[in-house]
């Protein structure tokens, strides 16, 4: 879905054929850009035009608003790997356009306007809610990638060791290193309890059950359903 904006006032003023108006306060000299803004929220897109001309005050504003809810808002969905940077090049874009702008001033043949540019806001990674999104998905990837490390120690497999530990009536149980405090060793992995028929006890976990062999001294084991 895309969406324009066409712009906040009616009409567009024009001082000359190579000289606009802002869109926003009516000052000069403007420049014929425009801005844009993505939301990609899983199945929920959005691609949003904000179109000048802008001075140089009101397109840099613009152009931070828009950037930034692009990196807070646009990140969620499978075709913002696409749509979200396509925005950030354009406002880029725009960006260097106004920015070679002149101070923004009043028209000289016009009474002056009671509007003024908009107010600098806060640069884009100046803002705290910038980087959420992008801390968040790293965290993600970061986790992803532990989890399915495969050179990472897989303690769930036969020959494993595990650790029970019934402190007052809950019964919980560990996969631990074999060379740190044990009570049992994996034997087998069943998808039944009742594979386990003869082993000194069984933990469950994901609908899988570890056959155990308790080691020595460590007493009657607990099944762990």
């Amino acid at each position: 879905m895309t969406e324009l904006i066409d712009s906040q006032l009616a009409g567009r003023g024009r001082t000359g054929p190579d000289r606009l108006d802002c869109v926003v306060c009516g000052h000069t000299p403007a420049a014929e850009v425009s801005f844009y803004r993505h939301v990609g929220l899983v199945v929920y897109v959005r691609f949003t035009r904000i179109q000048g001309p802008f001075c140089r005050d009101c397109g840099l504003a613009r152009m931070r608003d828009a950037t930034a809810e692009t990196i807070t808002s646009g990140l969620w969905s499978p075709v913002s790997v696409v749509l979200a940077p396509l925005a950030f090049v354009r406002n880029l874009r725009g960006r260097r356009a106004v920015l070679a702008l002149d101070e923004p001033v009043p028209r000289p043949d016009l009474p002056e306007s009671n509007l003024a540019p908009l107010p600098p806001t806060r640069p884009v990674f100046r803002r705290v809610k910038t980087w959420l999104a992008p801390v968040f998905l790293a965290g993600l990837i970061a986790v992803a990638t532990l989890v399915n490390d495969p050179s990472a120690e897989k303690l769930n497999v036969v020959g494993g060791c595990v650790k029970f530990d019934t402190f007052v009536t809950a019964d919980t149980a560990d996969f631990v290193r074999c060379d740190e405090k044990h009570d049992a060793v994996i034997t087998t992995i069943e998808t039944s309890w009742e594979g386990c028929d003869g082993a000194d006890g069984y933990v469950e976990n994901l609908y899988r059950y570890y056959c155990l062999d308790a080691v020595e001294g460590s007493g009657p084991l607990v099944n762990v359903p």
